[in-house]
């Protein structure tokens, strides 16, 4: 069969040079042509249907230049992927292994079809009719810095970051209008980030109005542009707030409009009070900053800091200046080290020559090795009842977590007891094995099926009630 077959519209072709090293050609009529129809029975060892990643670069590939774009790739002796470009910077991967018996399915312009027993899916990978099934495996798709993807691997949700937390405009009553600033969106996890929306609101008993906001794109990556409209403000420090994202997974800004007043002493100004970071035991956290500006006029010079600790440990944590003169950036860090699990504090005082100090108070949170599992990207696990396939792996499986209270959670591998075909998230409650049909409640015990299974395997959960994370071990 041929690539112009119509089950073949509407995809893409590549050859070999359209692909990085790591990467290789799938002829799509080879592909259509293999499966053949009218088979009756799958392959005798079904085949891996979540490759490892690998690279590809779409700039390289015009298939994919357009929105909707779509082409079909195979790395080493993996099944086939379908990449597809959902956004102007967005893309998603289906792996082609029906989860039935194993086929590789067939790809065309309105949709999915697997040769063997017609099952039929949509564009997106989820099920439509014909055989009962599982819908198609998402697959991982990250941006590296150099536009290339990385595809494959168990999808992971998407995940919001912001490269900054911060940001101080500095102007006087004269002086000229700050220039923009611009907070960069990015995706960390898998998937597609998108829907962005942001939102504003100004210090109480602050003047409003000061501040304008413009986001680049609705999908991560995305830029968003602060500009601060001085006006006619007296002198003072101006606040608000802008938050990015929506719900648990949200985050904010924190902004401020100091109008400085040249002719009054020099004041040391911070850009927050308190930083909070947690880590698995034996990690090292991310770096935050604090800014530190000087209120007033004159030169603020002589920068330094001083740290104190809580009763709980000592000696966990760094804070280093880039400069002695304001305006200058404290980088913070903790090292975890060998800290036991637990919640350590301390007070960051920041000095500077001739004016009153100013504080910091940290928190750090060291959670259990393992697994972590941020709650906040899974919203399924908001609710009692609530189950989230694929968080990570254990053990080389696949975990899944359920929401057996307020206070508790589950967590079972995703490896069906019957034979090991792994099983799949049904409307957020359930578990479902797409190979014989086993459905499992949300508490991992079998409900009904042709063949009798197990209940699915438990692991072990460790949970503060309260906290933002979970770990399974």
């Amino acid at each position: 069969m041929t690539p112009d077959h119509p089950s073949c519209s509407g995809c893409g072709h590549l050859d070999r040079r359209q692909f990085l090293a790591s990467a290789s050609v799938l002829s799509l009529g080879a592909l259509v042509a293999g499966c053949g129809d009218g088979v009756i029975s799958g392959p005798e060892q079904l085949p891996d249907g979540i490759p490892q990643p690998f690279r590809i670069d779409p700039a390289t590939i015009p298939e994919l230049a357009p929105v909707g774009g779509r082409t079909v790739v195979v790395s080493g002796a993996s099944s086939p992927v379908l990449v597809e470009r959902v956004g102007s910077q967005q893309f998603r991967a289906l792996s082609l292994v029906c989860p039935h018996r194993g086929s590789i399915v067939n790809v065309a312009a309105d949709g999915l079809r697997c040769p063997n027993h017609d099952a039929r899916f949509a564009n997106n990978g989820t099920w439509l009719s014909g055989q009962p099934t599982a819908d198609l495996t998402p697959l991982d798709v990250r941006r590296n810095a150099d536009g290339s993807l990385l595809v494959g691997g168990a999808l992971t949700p998407a995940v919001l970051g912001l490269d900054r937390n911060a940001i101080v405009f500095l102007t006087t009553p004269t002086g000229n209008a700050p220039a923009a600033q611009t907070v960069a969106i990015t995706n960390g996890g898998g998937g597609i980030l998108g829907n962005l929306a942001v939102s504003l609101a100004y210090g109480a008993n602050q003047r409003t109005g000061w501040l304008a906001i413009a986001l680049s794109d609705s999908a991560a990556p995305a830029t968003l542009t602060l500009t601060a409209l001085r006006g006619t403000l007296p002198v003072g420090n101006y606040t608000a707030t802008v938050t990015v994202g929506v719900g648990s997974g949200a985050q904010t800004i924190a902004v401020s409009l100091l109008i400085q007043d040249p002719t009054t002493p020099a004041s040391l100004q911070l850009s927050t009070a308190a930083l909070t970071f947690a880590a698995p035991v034996g990690t090292v956290p991310a770096a935050q900053t604090v800014q530190c500006n000087n209120a007033g006029g004159g030169t603020l010079t002589g920068l330094s800091v001083a740290i104190a600790y809580g009763a709980t440990g000592t000696n966990w944590l760094s804070a280093s200046f880039n400069q002695v003169t304001a305006p200058a950036t404290l980088t913070v860090r903790p090292a975890v080290g060998a800290l036991a699990v637990g919640t350590y504090t301390a007070i960051i005082t920041v000095l500077a020559a001739g004016v009153a100090s100013r504080t910091v108070a940290v928190t750090l949170t060291v959670s259990p090795a393992g697994l972590v599992v941020t709650l906040s990207a899974w919203p399924a696990l908001a609710n009692v009842g609530g189950v989230a396939g694929s968080v990570g792996n254990v053990n080389g499986g696949p975990v899944a977590i359920t929401r057996l209270s307020a206070t508790s959670f589950g967590a079972f591998s995703m490896r069906c007891p019957h034979a090991g075909t792994t099983i799949t998230v049904v409307s957020g409650t359930s578990f479902r094995c797409p190979n014989h049909g086993a459905l499992f409640n949300s508490a991992g015990v079998w409900q009904s099926s042709p063949q009798r299974a197990e209940n699915l395997t438990p692991l072990t959960v460790i949970y503060t009630p309260g906290a933002t994370t979970l770990s399974v071990v």
